[in-house]
Formats: structure tokens, C-alpha cells, sequence
């Protein structure tokens, strides 16, 4: 399987701060990749370049054969890559249902549409139990999972999520993470941005590590859990 999506060079800038200097990574098509590092070293950052919503001061960014470096994001998501924002990012006033179905406003295919509806609810039943309640009443599990949910409502090929883990107990943790197996088994392309370095690179087949907007490591997800530096430095070891 070739790259789906292809980065060279990406640069952000914010005022004066390089905040990602100019980094190259692939994603191959069917694959979970991370990309791991210290809070402010850039991840996110990185993530909401390839979604459009921060402008990129340079290099290229090219996904299934279309280049996408200078594109608005409602075209991304047309051409499949939904991200997961960090924080969530859920409409608290709305309903879970009318959360996911916002997540297919782009979509005209309402019989696709209603399997997918079906099929995050087979994912996370708990969204099930609760569809005509406030988002905002969900816990922040739930609201993870309405998120990530959400975001299969556009039919991605590749999912992007920004710090899944972040403010979840251990228990609901291990849950986010086997879906997000469970997706990929699926056929769902995943490039995870995480802080929480072991988890990701368990299920990651490959990672990068960033730190201070550059790429300092790469491998598979299991050499880099070997890794010397990793474990060092992110790991306690």
C-alpha cells in the first residue's frame, strides 16, 4: 500500500515563531500513524495545517492524488479527511443526534448516510442511550466518543485525531483505543496526534516524533517504543 497522503516540507508560522519547521511524513493508506512529542511541540499544530484551518507558510500537502496545501477546509472534508479537534469540540446545546448529523451535512447519499448513522451507534452504544439528550449533559468520555463519532459521519479516509486521550480516565482511555483499532480493521486510515507516547505507539504500524516543530525520530510504532531517546524522554525509563 503507497502513501495516501503526502507532507513535505510543512511549515507554520505564528508572527515571528516557527512553530513547524518545514517537516516531512506519509501516510500509507490503511495504517495507524502517530505522530508523538511534548505539549508545544508542535502537533497540533501540524494537524490543523493538513485541515486547513491554520495557513501553512510552506511546503505541500498531497492526499489521494489531489494537492490540498492550499485548500478550504470544507473541500478537505469532501475529499475525506475529518479531523477530531482537540477538546472535543462538540455543540453543548445540541442534541447528540443532531451532533452527528451535522457531522454529514456535506453528504447527499441519505441511504449511506443512515448506515453510517447506525454504524457509530453500533461503535459507541452509549451514544445510543442518549441521542435526544443535550451533548452537553455527556461526560467527557461520551463527548470523545460523540466527537470521534461525528467525524465518521463524513465518511473519512483518513481520520485525524488531535489528543484523543487528553483529560479521559485510564479505563475510558483503553476504550477510545480499541475502537480506534477496531476502525482501522475496518479500513479507516488514522494519523493520531498524542501526548500520552505508549498508548499511541502500541497501535501506531508507524510514528514520528516531534519536538520543537522538527521531526526527530521515525520507525515503527514498536521500534520506537524500543527506543533509547523515547524512553528517556517520554517514557520515565
Amino acid at each position: 500500500m503507497g502513501a495516501l497522503l503526502d507532507v513535505s516540507g510543512l511549515k507554520v508560522n505564528f508572527g515571528h515563531v516557527e512553530a513547524v519547521k518545514g517537516i516531512d511524513f506519509a501516510l500509507n493508506e490503511g495504517e495507524i500513524t502517530t505522530l508523538v512529542g511534548a505539549n508545544g511541540a508542535g502537533k497540533s499544530t501540524t494537524l490543523l495545517a493538513l485541515s486547513g484551518l491554520v495557513r501553512k507558510a510552506g511546503g505541500k500537502a498531497v492526499f489521494a492524488g489531489h494537492d490540498i496545501t492550499r485548500l478550504p477546509s470544507h473541500r478537505i472534508v469532501q475529499l475525506g479527511l475529518s479531523q477530531v479537534a482537540e477538546g472535543r469540540a462538540i455543540l453543548t446545546r445540541l442534541t447528540v443526534r443532531e451532533n452527528l448529523e451535522l457531522g454529514a451535512y456535506l453528504r447527499k447519499d441519505s441511504t449511506a448516510v443512515a448506515a453510517d448513522f447506525a454504524h457509530v451507534l453500533d461503535l459507541f452504544p452509549r451514544l445510543s442511550e442518549r441521542l435526544d439528550g443535550l451533548a452537553g449533559n455527556l461526560s467527557g468520555g461520551e463527548q470523545q466518543m460523540l466527537a470521534i463519532g461525528r467525524a465518521l459521519m463524513a465518511r473519512p479516509r483518513v481520520l485525524l485525531l488531535d489528543e484523543p486521550s487528553m483529560g479521559l480516565a485510564p479505563l475510558i482511555v483503553q476504550e477510545i483505543f480499541r475502537i480506534l483499532r477496531t476502525l482501522n480493521e475496518e479500513g479507516l486510515t488514522i494519523f493520531l496526534v498524542e501526548q500520552n507516547v505508549r498508548q499511541a505507539l502500541r497501535i501506531a504500524h508507524r510514528a514520528y516524533v516531534i519536538e520543537t516543530g522538527e521531526i526527530v525520530l521515525q520507525g515503527t510504532g514498536e521500534e520506537l517504543l524500543d527506543h533509547p531517546r523515547v524512553l528517556e524522554a517520554y517514557l520515565g525509563i
